[in-house]
């Protein structure tokens, strides 16, 4: 919309600034109508409304992070997602139900972080359902409806011809069939069969999720290997095992990030305090005990892989006002003992790793800073004195090349796809003793690139890498003079001289 005014370029910009905050007015909405039903029970002045909001929103500092402006990530639409599901299991009805199915599958369309909340979302509504939970045969038939609607709306919309693409670590076939599939058989169970026995709701569901899952697994058989079976073994250890938000919260001691560790704390001891609640609530309210659950699991999740980090920060302080207002009531004395002994236990354990855990000394290799950007403000005109070709760069250079590049050029190693094979092949050009490898990595590119970088390695001299970034030259390549002075180094590679 904006081009209509502007540049493209600079619409787009503007776009990177507008959007995270419209974003962030949807979040705002949906926290204020889940605080607001969790709320419908404790009558609060509105001062200590006004402060509970208040603790609400610090506590959430992490999750609203997301959506600063110029922040265009899949984070802050998960949340969006998972927040519309904790609203509608809150709601218990049939739009509930339309809330529930639908922010699940735009979840899944948007990344697999959230499936496992999906998980917990669906089990919740249909053990409910087997056990005869009011309203639940209409929360269950408005969600697998949406489930349904919207999964091949977004397959239509987001795949069209590629919808029989078959890749297990984005929306594509094997999520489909099986969100297609789930859904018709919650959607027949729920409408066909609301009275009948828990023996017959169990056999009606439980055969046709069995034969769907086998029929799954039997025609996309490399989805069994998880989602990053596609990372080969040297891409997995020099780049993957190195990503920090793939390592559980232990990370956070040993790199001394304890105001991190601190948020996860006081997460935890939010969920011990609304425990009370919960228990009170649970009978009457069976979709809080299913919001409660997928807000546990976020901050489970979060201490083993913390990736997740953003999602309890979002989701469990949501709970936060009826929690305190329930704790403060005049009738949770013994509910307020309990709730300070076991926010006590969470206190001291996070303690006792403070003082058990010694943070680590970092080293760095050259694989370490080869991600680095040490490219920033240089002058890359050079590459407009070369024929179009394909250029090999380390990790930390090819976003800030794309950027840049003149029509014709190609490069490999763009780090957002976890199957490119340009990051095995860029590992071994650059890191290997051999030879051989070298030349078979660097095959197909004509030009390599490298920035000159301040810090040295010890492996320089031997890997490609640390040579080049110091500034030093090696057999087979060709330094291209650059039209100024800049870090950026652009070589020809002769393939025949190349060691």
């Amino acid at each position: 919309m904006l081009e209509l005014f502007m540049p493209a370029g600079t619409a787009l910009d503007w776009a990177f600034l507008i959007w995270p905050p419209l974003m962030l007015a949807i979040f705002s909405c949906l926290g204020v109508l889940i605080i607001d039903r969790l709320l419908r029970e404790f009558q609060l002045s509105a001062t200590r409304y006004a402060l509970l909001l208040l603790l609400t929103t610090i506590l959430m500092a992490i999750g609203v992070l997301e959506f600063s402006p110029g922040r265009i990530d899949h984070h802050n639409a998960q949340i969006i997602a998972m927040m519309a599901v904790m609203l509608g299991l809150l709601r218990w009805d049939r739009a509930g139900g339309w809330l529930i199915g639908t922010g699940c599958a735009l979840s899944i369309v948007i990344g697999l972080e959230c499936l496992p909340f999906v998980v917990i979302a669906f089990a919740g509504v249909v053990v409910c359902f087997l056990v005869r939970v009011r309203a639940a045969e209409k929360v269950l038939a408005g969600a697998a409806t949406a489930m349904l609607a919207t999964s091949v709306l977004c397959a239509a919309a987001f795949l069209g011809p590629n919808v029989a693409l078959a890749q297990c670590d984005v929306f594509s076939a094997p999520y489909l069939v099986l969100m297609i599939g789930a859904s018709f058989i919650l959607l027949a169970a729920s409408t066909g069969a609301a009275t009948a026995s828990l023996p017959v709701k169990l056999l009606v569901l439980g055969v046709p999720m069995v034969l769907l899952l086998v029929a799954v697994a039997w025609l996309y058989p490399v989805c069994l290997q998880g989602p990053y079976q596609m990372i080969d073994p040297l891409s997995r250890t020099l780049w993957f095992n190195r990503i920090w938000q793939e390592k559980s919260f232990l990370f956070f001691y040993r790199n001394g990030q304890y105001d991190l560790v601190v948020n996860l704390a006081l997460q935890a001891i939010v969920i011990v305090c609304t425990v009370p609640f919960v228990a009170v609530r649970a009978k009457r309210d069976p979709g809080l005990v299913i919001s409660f659950l997928i807000a546990v699991a976020a901050l489970a999740f979060t201490l083993v892989v913390t990736r997740y980090i953003r999602f309890p920060a979002a989701l469990v302080p949501l709970f936060v006002p009826a929690a305190m207002a329930h704790l403060f009531s005049t009738e949770a004395g013994l509910q307020r003992r309990w709730t300070g002994g076991l926010v006590g236990v969470v206190a001291g354990s996070a303690s006792f790793l403070y003082i058990s855990i010694t943070p680590i000394g970092w080293s760095f290799d050259s694989v370490d800073y080869m991600s680095f950007d040490e490219c920033k403000e240089q002058d890359f005109s050079v590459l407009s004195t070369v024929a179009p070709g394909s250029i090999a760069v380390p990790l930390g250079l090819s976003m800030p090349l794309v950027e840049v590049l003149p029509d014709g050029f190609s490069i490999a190693n763009v780090p957002f796809h976890r199957a490119a094979p340009g990051m095995k092949r860029m590992f071994e050009a650059f890191t290997t003793v051999d030879p051989d490898l070298r030349r078979s990595a660097l095959a197909p590119f004509d030009y390599m690139a490298v920035c000159r970088f301040k810090l040295r390695s010890a492996d320089e001299g031997t890997a490609l890498y640390a040579t080049l970034s110091a500034g030093q030259d090696w057999p087979g390549l060709i330094r291209v003079a650059p039209t100024q002075e800049t870090d950026f180094q652009l070589f020809r590679i002769d393939h025949a001289a190349l060691r």
